[in-house]
């Protein structure tokens, strides 16, 4: 649905500023880290992305039962471990850290948590998607704890896992899988800094009611290279773009530049 394009007459607008890179081209931010050429959400995968020269990283966060904060995406371990199938089909959340320290993520790498994230990460810009985060009530606000004053951006799809989350640093984004009417749209402008929608879902009415909102816009997941030059030869004035390909992307980009 294509939102009408009026401004709000309700909703709280925010300042926002830029996230990171030049304001004059999106943001190279590699999904997973660089997870097109290194196992998805591990730290070979952020090294890989700051070699391929991604302007950030988005990565999953989840709980283990004994309260550690980790970085993973599926609901179990299967697809991406080499876990047994004692364990394979587990949730996460009912799996001890040290359960997870047993599993190859491939190549030999770990399944890390959201502290060695963050120290691998380094100057390098995070957006942390809370996943799943109704089988892990309060996930936020810990998330926030462990970030202690690190900037960050803290984003979900489930509207009730971000609103409210309030800390220095920390900017709060809503993902978005389809586009939104004009009231949705108001509404994520009373807590949210960022909306990140499914690309294919993007057009550039769109991208105007966000900013009129005073929201910053962008997409998610765009690993192929003509949809990649469609997001950027639009002009739709999008703020980043997520990527499995980040070096592909930076090309791209450079070249628009």
């Amino acid at each position: 649905m294509v939102p009408d394009g009026g401004a709000p007459t309700q909703a709280v607008r925010l300042v926002v500023t830029p996230l990171w890179s030049d304001v004059s081209m999106p943001d190279v931010v590699a999904h997973r880290g660089a997870s097109a050429d290194a196992p998805e959400n591990t730290l070979a995968a952020v090294a890989e992305a700051r070699r391929q020269g991604a302007d950030g990283l988005e990565v999953d966060v989840q709980r283990t039962v004994d309260g550690a904060l980790v970085i993973h995406h599926d609901a179990t371990p299967r697809r991406t471990t080499d876990a047994g199938e004692a364990l394979a089909d587990q949730p996460l959340g009912a799996l001890t850290l040290a359960d997870l320290r047993t599993f190859d993520a491939g190549a030999g790498e770990r399944i890390p948590t959201l502290a060695e994230l963050l120290d691998a990460a380094g100057d390098l810009p995070v957006l942390l998607e809370l996943k799943d985060p109704w089988h892990y009530p309060g996930i936020g606000d810990e998330v926030v704890a462990e970030l202690a004053g690190r900037p960050a951006v803290v984003m979900s799809f489930d509207p009730t896992a971000v609103r409210g989350l309030a800390a220095p640093g920390v900017r709060v984004g809503q993902l978005l899988a389809a586009a939104p009417d004009a009231a949705l749209l108001d509404d994520i402008a009373t807590y949210a800094e960022l909306l990140t929608v499914d690309h294919r879902a993007m057009t550039a009415d769109l991208v105007a009611a966000i900013r009129e909102r005073g929201m910053s816009p962008g997409v998610f997941t765009v690993n192929e290279g003509a949809e990649m030059r469609r997001m950027l030869e639009l002009g739709l004035g999008l703020d980043r773009i997520i990527t499995d390909r980040p070096r592909c992307l930076r090309q791209l980009v450079d070249v628009q530049h």
